[in-house]
């Protein structure tokens, strides 16, 4: 059983609890917007890009603004909010990344988030870690389109299929999985039971070296 030759993560919900960070932006620019934003309106937009969740929430709440205006918008309340609070990691998500260094495996951060706010946890992450970063800022389609994991995939230069990914939403597994990434699911807001392919966990702090052979084909 050997490990795998690259480790794509994805950030939101996945190696940071940064739901709540969003959450907050959501519900101050909305609210400047004149806007309500209720606790679970978010559920709809999790695993998203950002301008297609923000053309999603211009759409549901009926506001008279660019989805890309209101994108920026959002990524810079958030970022703000980041640099603040700092970046929430998600338990066992810093010490896979020790590992992932550990054991020489390259490894990359594919986000729907733009590079303003990604870049927070690119600073904060262990040395020889997310080497490789794609944003939502750099691609033309978001998951659940494969795009964003087949760029990670090209910009590590490793074969697709001695990848391993992990991700937290239904939109991020299936982009990885249509990359053909081996796909790990690690739950945190939604039910993601029923993507087919993707192997589940409860938590990140469940992963180690056994784990990474053990899932390889």
């Amino acid at each position: 059983m050997s490990l795998p030759w690259g480790i794509l993560f994805d950030m939101d919900g996945t190696l940071t609890d940064t739901e709540k960070l969003w959450f907050q932006a959501e519900t101050e620019v909305l609210g400047e917007l004149g806007r309500p934003w209720r606790a679970g309106d978010e559920m709809d937009i999790i695993g998203l890009n950002l301008i297609d969740a923000a053309t999603h929430l211009a759409t549901m709440l009926e506001i008279d603004i660019e989805p890309a205006e209101l994108g920026w918008m959002l990524t810079e309340r958030v970022a703000a909010i980041g640099r603040e609070q700092g970046m929430p990691w998600r338990p066992g998500a810093y010490e896979i990344l020790e590992l992932v260094a550990r054991l020489g495996i390259p490894s990359a951060l594919v986000t729907a988030s733009h590079m303003a706010f990604a870049q927070l946890a690119l600073e904060q992450a262990p040395a020889g870690t997310l080497e490789v970063a794609v944003t939502g800022d750099q691609t033309l389609i978001g998951k659940p389109d494969p795009e964003p994991y087949l760029m990670g995939i090209e910009r590590l230069g490793v074969p697709a299929e001695r990848t391993l990914a992990f991700e937290d939403s239904v939109h991020g597994l299936t982009s990885a999985l249509a990359a053909g990434c081996v796909t790990v699911g690690v739950p945190l807001k939604v039910d993601i039971s029923g993507v087919d392919g993707a192997i589940l966990i409860d938590s990140l702090a469940d992963v180690d070296e056994a784990f990474l052979r053990a899932v390889m084909p």
